[in-house]
């Protein structure tokens, strides 16, 4: 059975979601819609995609597609999962999910009503290192996982939080089997974030175009308590770009460490080992290199070795044609998102917050509409 893949939204991230249906067996790309023309263009002569749109709504009563992605700003992933819910079309949703969890919670009840499967692409998990760092934890080679760290690309918190936060969040849920709470403080220029601060994504950050909807500060730290008792820790600010965007997980435990990022010219993700639980700036025992077999990144007879889109699509792919449900389909598509939510209303009310979260108002537009300071 060849599954039918349309794509909404043509800018950069859909040549990743392209590339993944161009890479896969059992899938064809059969349709794009983007409603600049150039933009649309491109893509499809890129992908020699021959049916067209600009219309996302006429696409999905067309084609007759089995799956598709949701490459657009973020404002719009709601409507366009809903509608292809209507038509019965599996959802692979770009990151975050939605802009707030009300609607959210839209996409996953029409979907669960339509019996088809939302899923968002966080790719990390899915890649043979992130895999196989966890096999090596679960197998007791850095002794008992006590936290996670990671760092943002550099750019202002609020935004960060929506475009890389997210996918931060994903890591430390797969990692530490589950995340309780959250617990979270946010500046903005200094100050101790306040319902002033508030302000539309476009207005925090100027570098990037994409719509994150309504966010706050350009400083946060996060802390993340994990089901399985480690902590994760998450720094957002601004730093300028050196050596690359070293984004990814430093996992300590109580014998060890394991750090995945990506090599500073190549970009592609390195494994790394130390057989010590802190870190000295001379004596440190040397960390070595952990190195998996090619074989391991091969998909369709290439070599995937980074963070693509792939990962998740295959996992899209699996679950539709085995009748299973994907990793992060269902309620686990929210979790992200939730902690999005959860940071926010930590840092207003001070106090640890826990997941699941009752309340689905997004907590800066409430802020916002109703004057509460705390």
């Amino acid at each position: 059975m060849t599954l039918r893949a349309g794509i909404v939204g043509c800018g950069g991230i859909s040549r990743s979601h392209a590339a993944a249906y161009d890479g896969l067996d059992n899938i064809e790309l059969i349709a794009v819609c983007d409603i600049d023309t150039h933009a649309l263009k491109n893509r499809a002569d890129e992908y020699n995609v021959q049916n067209r749109y600009t219309d996302y709504e006429e696409m999905l009563s067309q084609e007759n597609l089995d799956i598709v992605s949701v490459c657009t700003h973020a404002p719009l992933h709601a409507p366009i999962a809903i509608a292809a819910s209507e038509n019965g079309v599996h959802v692979l949703c770009e990151k975050p999910l939605s802009v707030d969890l009300e609607t959210a919670d839209q996409m996953l009840e029409a979907c669960n009503k339509a019996q088809v499967h939302l899923t968002v692409s966080h790719q990390f998990r899915f890649t043979p290192l992130f895999r196989h760092a966890k096999a090596l934890i679960e197998s007791g080679k850095i002794g008992e996982l006590r936290s996670i760290r990671e760092v943002g690309k550099g750019r202002e918190a609020g935004f960060e939080l929506m475009e890389m936060g997210v996918h931060y969040f994903d890591e430390m849920d797969f990692f530490m089997n589950g995340i309780s709470w959250i617990q979270a403080h946010i500046t903005y220029n200094g100050h101790d974030v306040t319902e002033s601060d508030i302000m539309h994504s476009s207005q925090l950050c100027t570098t990037d175009r994409r719509d994150n909807g309504v966010v706050a500060g350009d400083t946060m730290l996060i802390h993340i308590g994990g089901i399985s008792g480690a902590y994760g820790i998450m720094e957002l600010y601004q730093r300028e770009e050196r050596h690359g965007w070293m984004m990814g997980p430093h996992l300590l435990g109580t014998n060890g460490q394991l750090m995945i990022k990506p090599h500073p010219t190549s970009g592609i993700d390195e494994m790394w080992y130390c057989p010590f639980d802190v870190s000295f700036a001379k004596h440190t025992p040397e960390w070595e290199q952990i190195e998996l077999d090619t074989s391991e990144f091969i998909i369709s007879g290439k070599a995937w070795k980074s963070r693509h889109t792939i990962w998740s699509a295959k996992n899209l792919r699996d679950a539709i044609l085995n009748g299973t449900q994907p990793e992060l389909g269902g309620q686990k598509a929210l979790t992200s998102l939730e902690c999005v939510s959860a940071t926010y209303t930590s840092h207003f009310t001070n106090k640890k917050v826990q997941l699941p979260l009752e309340e689905r108002y997004h907590p800066l537009i409430k802020r916002l509409n109703t004057g509460e300071q705390n």
